[in-house]
């Protein structure tokens, strides 16, 4: 077995033909690394003249003047002769790096809606031969500590939409139909409107206290990615908004004739007295809100998604809103346009990317895994990282140099 690099097309066409193949292993973001300025490659693994494997590697710089290689979600490898996979990386990669890093997309666990456990004794016992072969593993994460997510949220596309949107939760279509009456609305914009979408990401970067990728990446992204990314732009539509409101309210009041006529003419009992409360409380918040509604413009973005179509799935990348309009629900018309945008492109398969830990009610985040949930799906849990020491000296310098500096 040897690694060796490999040309585009060779490397494109065994990809895409995996069933580990994602956006992070394809030629377009090693296209946008190199644009980025970083030493990447593409890599072949060959047994005789038969290619078994492939990975695009990303250079990282550590301790100064030492660099450790990045397969970016990868191997894509079937990982059955460790042994001999283990000899080939380190003949390949001594004298160039101090380790190798590789997060294959290999389920461990899925999880239903009731976060039943679908239980995989195969690649669980893979986690403990690629230790015994030396891999060191970052263990069973719940975060986001390592380079890629460990868990992720994804939904088979097996229907059509009108049929997978019965698949949703209830709390899920009901949202739906809230944002719809308070006209929210979504468009695809091209690179164009890229200021405007990016001013959304950032608006959420500063709100969760992380650091979002720069507009720099995102002009790449597009240039690299070209028809394969799409860009979406939510804004409330004022008329529509007033409209439905409108519409609303003359329903409430026609309710309220017909039952103030049956108070009239009938007995009056505890049931009609609590309807009557009810709908008089429902006037009082449509029309409070109609008052609202004609203070906003003809037309307020509220936030923006970036997707990225490739291989056999369409990822949601990035997402962002402006909280003050937190209330009109933006991600209930994202995620259902992504997922009707993924029947249109004969997509198979929609990821909701990264979520932190799915079992801890009580992280602040755990409301976006929510969200993602109600749209149905698995919750998909991953093996995990793994190093490699190629020296191990350095290896094992730079990780007590970490450990210090994260005190």
């Amino acid at each position: 077995m040897i690694l060796k690099k490999i040309d585009e097309k060779t490397y494109e066409k065994f990809v895409s033909s995996s069933n580990l193949s994602s956006f992070y292993q394809s030629v377009e973001w090693y296209h946008l690394k190199l644009d980025e300025g970083k030493h990447c490659e593409l890599l072949g693994l060959y047994e005789e003249d038969t290619l078994v494997g492939a990975s695009l590697i990303i250079y990282v710089k550590i301790l100064r003047k030492y660099y450790y290689a990045y397969a970016s979600r990868g191997f894509i490898y079937d990982y059955d002769n460790l042994e001999e996979f283990k000899n080939t990386l380190k003949k390949h990669f001594k004298g160039k790096v101090v380790f190798v890093k590789i997060d294959p997309p290999i389920i461990l666990n899925l999880y239903d809606k009731s976060m039943d456990k679908e239980f995989n004794l195969e690649n669980r016992q893979l986690i403990e031969r690629l230790k015994y072969q030396g891999f060191k593993h970052h263990g069973f994460n719940m975060n986001f500590e390592t380079e890629q997510f460990r868990f992720i949220h994804a939904i088979k596309l097996e229907k059509t939409f009108d049929e997978q949107t019965k698949l949703f939760s209830k709390s899920t279509r009901k949202n739906m139909e809230l944002a719809k009456l308070r006209g929210v609305c979504i468009k695809d914009v091209n690179k164009d409107e890229l200021d405007l979408v990016y001013k959304f990401l950032e608006l959420s970067s500063e709100r969760k206290d992380f650091t979002n990728l720069n507009k720099k990446f995102y002009e790449r992204l597009l240039d690299n990615f070209k028809d394969d990314i799409r860009m979406y732009l939510v804004y409330i539509k004022k008329s529509t908004y007033i409209h439905n409101l409108e519409e609303k309210i003359n329903l409430e009041e026609d309710k309220l004739k017909e039952l103030n006529y049956k108070l009239e003419h009938d007995n009056v009992g505890k049931k009609l007295k609590k309807e009557e409360d009810l709908i008089n409380s429902s006037l009082i918040k449509y029309k409070d809100e109609l008052k609202y509604a004609k203070t906003l413009d003809d037309i307020t973005y509220i936030a923006s998604m970036i997707t990225i179509t490739k291989y056999k799935e369409v990822v949601s990348l990035s997402s962002g809103m402006d909280n003050n309009y937190r209330k009109f629900n933006p991600k209930y018309v994202m995620y259902p346009k992504m997922i009707e945008d993924a029947f249109s492109d004969k997509i198979k398969y929609v990821n909701f990317l990264g979520i932190k830990n799915p079992f801890n009610k009580e992280d602040k985040d755990y409301g976006i895994y929510e969200v993602k949930r109600g749209f149905g799906g698995k919750t998909v849990e991953y093996i995990g990282e793994f190093d490699f020491p190629i020296n191990k000296v350095l290896y094992y310098t730079y990780k007590i140099i970490r450990k210090i500096k994260r005190k």
